[in-house]
């Protein structure tokens, strides 16, 4: 005996989980590989636009016209001020980049010539920059770009960097991109990719939706069918058409009803015959059964102390009648009777005329 499992789910909904969950699983995975191929796209545009930016920039200023910059005494130098002021045009003209700034290396020092801030905060020739990082120490040597935000004394930021013409490596030029303006971005690719992630999750619930109405739209008037083929009618069809597979699935159905209700009828007239031929059976049973019965109460009859007369031969019946012995048995054994007479009796009651006529006795 099997028992109905306590949890069960529809099959609608089997089909409803599975295909949003294929459909957001595809759609989220592809999503995903989008979304972070477009944020690494985007952090290694940025980092190839500040090196190309900070190498092109690196061409356009010599650095041995910087020799005569070493404090903040030269700030009215005017290799200083053209410095400065083109570095201050170049940063204006890009909104992306917060600072344009030219460093030079004393030993393991490294210390700032031209700083295009704007601010109280400029560092001005001479000051030292500590802490600096190694990507910013190879760019005295090669082009480098960080390869994610870091933080110092004026923010967080992502730099590239490139060495000046003529600098022998002493000279480098440096860009800093805000990290806000990076972050900016980012969230736009956020955004982008959470839009997408919901676009996906209402495209899976409209396909999961679809298909699970039909299919179950397709399989529920066949369990309906069942149903009324289990309850005896069978005069019902599927007029459903889905121009797929379940046409022919259909067409069984009704095929599987028609052939049940013909073989229905079928059982009900070989019952009907049945009962006819037991009625007709137990009519003759009956029959047979009385002629039976009334053969052996003749045979009873017959059979036993039969009163009868010593002289003239009648028989008294069970009412107490006389009755003659022929019409006694011809009565309870159907026998009939035909009179003559034996050679005895005949001799005895005609013999005289038997004589006369018979030659052979003269």
């Amino acid at each position: 005996m099997t028992t109905a499992p306590r949890f069960r789910l529809k099959f609608g909904l089997k089909l409803f989980l599975s295909h949003f969950l294929a459909v957001l699983l595809v759609s989220g995975s592809i999503g995903t590989f989008f979304y972070f191929n477009a944020i690494d796209s985007l952090v290694q545009s940025l980092r190839s636009r500040l090196q190309n930016s900070a190498a092109f920039l690196s061409q356009g200023i010599d650095a041995r016209n910087l020799e005569d910059i070493h404090s903040a005494d030269d700030v009215k130098n005017t290799v200083y001020v053209d410095t400065l002021g083109k570095l201050r045009r170049l940063r204006r003209s890009n909104s992306d980049i917060a600072f344009l700034y030219i460093m030079r290396k004393i030993d393991d020092r490294i210390v700032f010539v031209v700083d295009s801030d704007e601010t109280d905060q400029q560092a001005l020739p001479g000051r030292e920059y500590t802490k600096a990082p190694d990507l910013l120490r190879s760019g005295f040597t090669a082009p480098s770009v960080t390869d994610k935000p870091y933080r110092d004394e004026w923010g967080v930021f992502l730099s590239g960097y490139a060495p000046l013409r003529n600098g022998d490596g002493k000279y480098l030029i440096g860009i800093d991109m805000r990290a806000d303006e990076v972050d900016r971005k980012l969230h736009e690719i956020r955004l982008t990719g959470l839009l997408s992630l919901l676009a996906s999750l209402l495209l899976a619930l409209i396909f999961a939706l679809y298909f699970s109405k039909n299919l179950t739209g397709r399989i529920n008037p066949m369990i309906r069918r069942c149903q009324q083929i289990a309850m005896g009618r069978f005069d019902g069809t599927i007029t459903m058409r889905t121009f797929d597979e379940f046409d022919e699935l259909i067409a069984a159905f009704n095929t599987m009803s028609d052939e049940l209700a013909r073989a229905r009828a079928r059982a009900d007239r070989a019952i009907t015959d049945l009962e006819h031929a037991r009625d007709n059976l137990e009519i003759h049973v009956q029959e047979r059964t009385r002629d039976l019965k009334d053969a052996l109460e003749k045979v009873q009859v017959l059979t036993g102390m039969l009163p009868i007369c010593s002289s003239c031969k009648k028989i008294r019946d069970d009412k107490g009648y006389w009755q003659q012995v022929e019409q006694f048995v011809s009565m309870h054994t159907g026998a009939q009777f035909s009179h003559g007479l034996c050679p005895e009796c005949a001799n005895r009651l005609y013999g005289d005329i038997l004589k006369r006529d018979d030659p052979l006795s003269q």
